[in-house]
């Protein structure tokens, strides 16, 4: 379903480097991990619900619809819920959990009117569009007793939630690992120039020559993996190591760490793409590095966020500018139990190209 939304997704990232046009002067300080936030939000929506949050305003101009706002206040909340269960009945937490709750209760009206109106509009015979939440209507249409109201409210917002913060971290760390190795910066510009060139709408055929861009995001995913952990029950007794784990435990997972460890990949730390190589002499297990989980609950949003990755930002700002880290940013990174952000927001100058390449 999400594939054939390549236009949208084009649209999107062309009206980012418009954007990224009025700051383009090498001097100015661009906060990625800030428009990143703005342009993945409504562009989740546009996509995947077919909903415009602005119809006046441009997407990344400062102004946010107040479900863009609602969204942001209440990440906080599912944070703290998730380091400490006990919140909901801290009485120190009490307007803390007021105003989450109100944002709560905001997005899930917002989610629910919206679905009210598809049903309405597909009792009348009219025009429903062929998106994500159009996909899952028809899957409670097949499945009433499995996918409840609730379930497809649920699958509505959570691939929203999971969706929009984690594919910002996911770009703003895709820019701060190649501006600090320009070996790599320059091996991409070289990749995107000869395949796509100046081509405004980047479409499958030209992402299939874009080998190294692959790479570059498994190892940037490697690193810094969308989300840090997941939670799993074991099935069965299993004995890892030295330990005996009986069935009916409940397990935590960090992707984080078994992403960085020697025990799993040679040289954790650093950043090195050509270790996905299909050539390479290293073949890293497929469970070493799994930023979206896997198996039968593999995240929702994995098609989604790897054709934004390619297609909205990267490849549509290495054929447009040029980009350096700012001085003086904080190195490290901050973030939940379950996701990972870095602390400063990844500053940039950025620079229109001069010698942008034309391939008919």
């Amino acid at each position: 379903c999400i594939r054939q939304f390549e236009n949208e997704f084009n649209e999107f990232a062309n009206r980012y480097t418009q954007v990224l046009e009025l700051s383009a002067d090498g001097r100015t300080e661009v906060q990625t991990l800030d428009t990143f936030n703005k342009l993945t939000m409504h562009l989740i929506y546009k996509v995947c619900f077919h909903v415009e949050l602005h119809v006046t305003l441009g997407p990344l101009d400062g102004h946010n619809h107040p479900f863009v706002t609602n969204m942001k206040t209440t990440f906080p909340g599912i944070a703290e819920q998730i380091v400490n269960p006990f919140a909901a009945i801290n009485p120190l937490k009490w307007k803390f959990r007021c105003v989450v709750r109100e944002s709560v209760n905001f997005i899930r009206q917002c989610a629910e009117k919206e679905m009210l109106d598809r049903k309405i509009a597909k009792r009348n015979g009219e025009y429903t569009p062929n998106d994500l939440l159009e996909n899952i209507m028809e899957l409670k249409e097949k499945h009433p007793g499995i996918i409840t109201d609730d379930v497809l409210l649920d699958n509505f917002l959570t691939f929203i939630v999971a969706g929009q913060e984690t594919l910002a971290n996911a770009l703003s760390f895709t820019l701060l690992l190649l501006a600090k190795n320009p070996e790599c910066y320059n091996r991409f510009q070289q990749e995107v120039d000869e395949n796509v060139g100046s081509i405004s709408v980047v479409t499958t055929n030209e992402f299939e020559k874009l080998t190294y861009l692959d790479m570059v995001l498994k190892e940037t995913l490697r690193l810094y993996p969308v989300a840090k952990t997941t939670f799993r029950e074991t099935a069965k007794d299993y004995k890892l190591g030295a330990h005996c784990i009986p069935a009916g435990t409940d397990m935590m997972v960090s992707f984080y760490a078994t992403s960085r460890v020697e025990h799993n990949v040679r040289d954790p730390t650093q950043f090195r793409p050509d270790r996905f190589d299909r050539n390479s002499t290293e073949k890293p297990c497929k469970y070493v590095s799994t930023p979206f989980s896997a198996g039968p609950h593999i995240c929702i949003g994995k098609t989604f966020a790897e054709m934004a990755k390619k297609t909205i930002i990267i490849v549509k700002i290495m054929q447009n500018f040029e980009f350096e880290l700012a001085p003086g940013q904080n190195k490290r990174n901050k973030g939940t139990m379950q996701t990972i952000q870095p602390k400063d927001g990844v500053k940039c100058y950025f620079r229109q190209r001069s010698n942008n390449v034309w391939h008919p």
